[in-house]
């Protein structure tokens, strides 16, 4: 196979400088309200309006709690007032896809994934009121595996699918930024080898285990297995979520 036996720091930078430029911009943000304004440049291009982040509580918690649990609020004010004080955190279904881990989706997806019952489509409907008549959510969850929801959404949403996974990707970095500014995590101290930083890397660029372990002259079973420690090491299930993690941890800068 052909390829370098590593990946050249300064040409894989030169790659992605787009994307370098905006988790940098994302990661020296000092306070959540910054955060959330840089977030909200990025994903306005694509039709959003507002964006609402945080870490779901458990089943019962009073609005007080709920309310503590959000990481990053760009939601219609009146819209929040009611959705906290009705409860209807419970009578959400992107909440209850959010617990049950569900890929990426589109509201109006929701009915295809898991059919909503006449409150939750309710729910829905009452958004609409406030301009959220498309959104997006991404189902994250933290090292302690806490469900954390993260839904962008506005009048009309133009999301394909490649802007889908940019997504999944910027807002699992994000979300990471706003709990360490939050205070409620400590940014651990990771290790990865360089080889597990070099398949991250690639796989930053969007290579699959076979292209990846081509440019690295390695077979796809050792690609795989490296990514799956680097997986593990940043207490992550997916490769999407990995990258995102090495990048907020600054290990692949």
């Amino acid at each position: 196979m052909n390829g370098l036996p590593s990946v050249s720091r300064s040409h894989w930078r030169i790659r992605i400088d787009e994307t370098f430029d905006l988790l940098n911009e994302l990661g020296q943000c000092r306070d959540v309200d910054r955060l959330r304004s840089r977030f909200m440049s990025y994903v306005q291009s694509l039709g959003a309006t507002h964006v609402l982040a945080g870490v779901i509580p458990h089943a019962g918690a009073s609005q007080r709690e709920q309310l503590s649990h959000i990481l990053l609020d760009a939601w219609p004010q009146e819209w929040s007032e009611r959705y906290f004080s009705c409860g209807y955190l419970y009578r959400d279904p992107t909440i209850r896809l959010v617990r049950q881990g569900s890929r990426p989706f589109m509201w109006n997806e929701i009915d295809l994934l898991n059919p909503r019952s006449l409150r939750e489509r309710t729910v829905m409907l009452e958004a609409t009121e406030f301009r959220l008549h498309q959104g997006f959510t991404i189902a994250l969850a933290t090292v302690e595996r806490r469900p954390l929801g993260f839904s962008i959404a506005g009048e009309r949403l133009e999301v394909d699918d490649n802007e889908r996974l940019a997504l999944e990707f910027v807002a699992t970095f994000a979300a990471g930024c706003a709990i360490v500014l939050k205070g409620g995590e400590k940014r651990p101290d990771v290790h990865l080898s360089p080889r597990q930083i070099d398949v991250l890397r690639w796989a930053s660029e969007g290579l699959k285990n076979d292209d990846i372990a081509e440019r690295l002259s390695i077979s796809v079973h050792t690609a795989d297995m490296h990514l799956r420690a680097a997986r593990e090491r940043l207490g992550v299930t997916n490769t999407v979520h990995a990258v995102a993690e090495a990048f907020r941890l600054r290990l692949l800068f």
